[in-house]
C-alpha cells in the first residue's frame, strides 16, 4: 500500500508537465523558442510538457526553468507558491522525535552586501 502523503506528492509533480504549458501559453512562449532560451533540446522540452509530461532529469533545468518564468520552484513541482515562513516550513517538513533548541541570530551586513 502507498502512503497517501507520497501519493499526494506524485500526483502534484505530475501535474509538473500541464503547469509547464500553461506558463508558456499564458506567455505566448512556443516551446521551441522556450528551448532555445534556456539552451536545451527543443524535443527535451517537448517531453517535459502536458498531461504526461516528466520532470527534468538534470536539477539545472529546473532552475533555469524558474529563473526564466519568475516562478519559484515551489510552484513548479508542487503547483504551490513559495511560503517562506518557519511554520509553513515545519507543516511539509518531516521532524524527527525529540527536544530541539533552535537559535536564530541576526547579524551585521557585509560591506558587499546592500539589500
Amino acid at each position: 500500500m502507498v502512503n497517501k502523503g507520497i501519493e499526494l506528492i506524485m500526483k502534484k509533480t505530475s501535474d509538473f508537465g500541464t503547469r509547464l504549458e500553461t506558463l508558456c501559453r499564458d506567455r505566448g512562449i512556443p516551446i521551441n523558442e522556450l528551448a532555445r532560451r534556456i539552451s536545451v533540446s527543443s524535443r527535451t522540452v517537448h517531453a517535459w510538457v502536458g498531461k504526461s509530461g516528466r520532470l527534468p532529469r538534470n536539477p539545472d533545468h529546473l532552475k533555469k526553468l524558474s529563473d526564466f518564468f519568475k516562478v519559484p520552484l515551489e510552484f513548479l513541482l508542487f503547483g504551490e507558491e513559495q511560503n517562506n515562513s518557519l511554520e509553513a516550513f515545519l507543516q511539509k517538513s518531516e521532524i524527527h522525535t525529540g527536544l530541539y533548541e533552535i537559535t536564530i541570530k541576526k547579524v551585521s551586513q557585509r560591506n558587499g552586501d546592500k539589500k
